[in-house]
């Protein structure tokens, strides 16, 4: 009668090092991608530090604080001077309100300069915020599209 014995499996040493060396280095930098920060002198490690970022800028602000749909608002806004531009018209003291009935934020257009209108098709101008985050003065330059309608293409908030 036959026996049959179980097989041991070997485990055999690595003879070539340079794959054991590739294998420490590409650990090491896949291990540099997940990067966790602890605070000194807590062992809060639920609460992540901030490890990579920006410097914010006033252009962020007005970004996250008036909605692609706000400032189609103010443009719509805009629009309703194409009959004075056309004319040439003084816009000098020229207030605009507007409101986006979705958000709830509304705001007024002032200081509307037209100077630089005939050769660039732009606007700048002033507006108020009256958002969620509070009421801010923002700078701002609209510009004519394919369509002849105003679009705001920069929005910054504004020294007071």
């Amino acid at each position: 009668m036959r026996s049959y014995t179980a097989r041991h499996n070997k485990i055999y040493p690595l003879k070539n090092r340079s794959v054991m060396v590739c294998a420490v280095l590409l650990g090491g930098a896949l291990a540099g991608c997940g990067q966790m920060g602890m605070q000194v002198g807590t062992d809060d490690l639920k609460t992540p530090t901030v490890l990579t970022g920006s410097i914010p800028s006033a252009a962020d602000v007005a970004y996250s604080d008036l909605s692609p749909e706000d400032r189609l608002a103010i443009a719509a806004n805009l629009d309703a001077l194409n009959a004075d531009l056309e004319r040439g018209s003084n816009l000098d003291g020229l207030s605009l309100p507007w409101l986006n009935a979705v958000s709830g934020n509304s705001g007024t257009v002032s200081e509307v300069s037209s100077s630089a209108f005939p050769q660039t098709g732009c606007l700048t101008f002033k507006t108020t915020a009256n958002t969620i985050a509070g009421i801010k003065l923002y700078s701002g330059t609209a510009c004519r599209d394919i369509t002849q309608n105003f679009a705001v293409t920069a929005l910054a908030v504004a020294d007071a």
